[in-house]
């Protein structure tokens, strides 16, 4: 048993990772920065659709009754990387249809507590972003869907 911010996130990469995108199914989700040491930074890659990465946006504090239960909050935002295709109608109605894919998969409530600690993942409002090159032309965009994450520490 390996409860905790972790044990996790990981659980939460691998689950979306397996997800199938309902438009561009060639392009699926790839876990990024896993806390391995060794990445580049998403805002950094090239030509890639649906990279995503889990980031620690609060770190965790006690949400329990009295502060006795263990039960920990923090905030994560789950960000996913879309270049820019020819068609914006067909990017903002792909990435519509991830939004809620991805919102849906995170509250799948599979989250293995003995081995992660997950009780609860809450979705907030999303937001998008664009990512332009040094010469200011626009690149990419970022999804960036922040969820309060619910967990056991053992």
């Amino acid at each position: 048993m390996s409860q905790g911010i972790r044990a996790a996130l990981q659980h939460l990469e691998n689950t979306i990772e397996l997800m199938t995108p309902k438009t561009d199914v060639n392009n699926t989700f790839v876990a990024i920065q896993r806390g391995d040491g060794y990445t580049v930074e998403l805002n950094e890659r090239s030509f890639q659709n649906r990279f995503f990465e889990l980031t620690i946006g609060d770190f965790p504090t006690d949400d329990g009754a009295t502060g006795i239960s263990g039960r920990k909050r923090c905030r994560i935002n789950c960000r996913v990387r879309y270049e820019i295709p020819a068609d914006y109608s067909y990017l903002a109605r792909m990435i519509g249809e991830d939004v809620s894919n991805l919102i849906e998969t995170l509250k799948d409530p599979d989250y293995d507590l003995v081995n992660t600690g997950i009780l609860s993942v809450i979705p907030i409002q999303p937001t998008f972003e664009s990512i332009a090159d040094i010469s200011g032309e626009r690149v990419a965009h970022i999804l960036t869907i922040p969820f309060d994450l619910l967990f056991l520490e053992a």
